[in-house]
């Protein structure tokens, strides 16, 4: 319990940089963006500019840090957020849903993730008010389409896919296939993290499967702390979960 309190004081620090929280987007790759989000537990999305629409991954906390994500956006582009993506349950990346449901946008998941949501929303949220107390009480909202396990986006040119349980039983990794960037969420950081629902004897398989589908890939999106690695991430991180198992540090 002692080191998982560290890992959220550690987030949280990190998230409080600074003066007031803000939001702020820059571009990293072909259509690919970064949205770094500083309230609460600093948390990073990514943001893919299409053709003719725009595609988040990552609701953001709540529907007010949503709307600052939105106003990020459109500093950038006029064409309509059409597709948001929820990689897990947790509030960091599925409080905000209301706000993109509002404004017509579609809220895409797996169907684990929004089976996950209705059992385990408020207990989710009642764990992030335990550190962040003012943390808004907000009411369930589902996505509005749902998957099996994968799916592509934007004409193939995102692929979300399910590989096992990690930081939680339902995270996804989002690929974008033009720019060779795969968006790991919470499953894979820096730091070892918060570990209070992880499946540790899954999730070094989740990442070995990972490794055994030979993705091109350049730049990782990590979903707290820094956001841009290369690929060597996953390694990183198996060697963390390694570590852990072994010292239980």
């Amino acid at each position: 319990m002692k080191s998982l309190i560290a890992a959220i004081l550690l987030l949280s620090i990190s998230g409080l940089e600074g003066t007031e929280p803000s939001v702020s987007i820059y571009p990293l790759s072909g259509s690919v963006y970064v949205a770094e989000d500083s309230h609460y537990a600093k948390t990073n999305y990514a943001v893919y500019i299409g053709a003719a629409s725009v595609t988040v991954v990552g609701a953001g906390w709540s529907p007010d840090t949503a709307e600052l994500l939105a106003q990020e956006i459109r500093k950038v582009t006029n064409k309509p957020i059409s597709d948001v993506i929820v990689p897990d349950h947790d509030p960091e990346y599925a409080g905000g849903v209301s706000y993109w449901k509002r404004i017509g946008a579609n809220i895409v998941s797996t169907e684990l993730t929004e089976e996950t949501l209705k059992r385990d929303w408020v207990k989710a949220a009642e764990f992030t008010r335990k550190y962040f107390p003012t943390y808004p009480s907000l009411p369930l909202v589902l996505p509005t389409k749902t998957y099996k396990a994968d799916f592509t986006l934007e004409n193939g040119n995102i692929r979300g896919f399910y590989l096992g349980p990690s930081h939680n039983a339902d995270d996804i990794f989002v690929y974008f296939a033009r720019e060779k960037i795969l968006y790991a969420g919470s499953i894979l950081k820096e730091h070892l993290g918060n570990l209070a629902f992880a499946n540790l004897e899954e999730y070094p398989k989740t990442l070995q499967k990972l490794h055994q589908l030979n993705l091109d890939i350049d730049k990782i999106i990590s979903g707290h702390w820094s956001p841009v690695h290369g690929p060597e991430l996953i390694d990183d991180y198996l060697a963390l979960l390694k570590e852990h198992s072994e010292t239980g540090h």
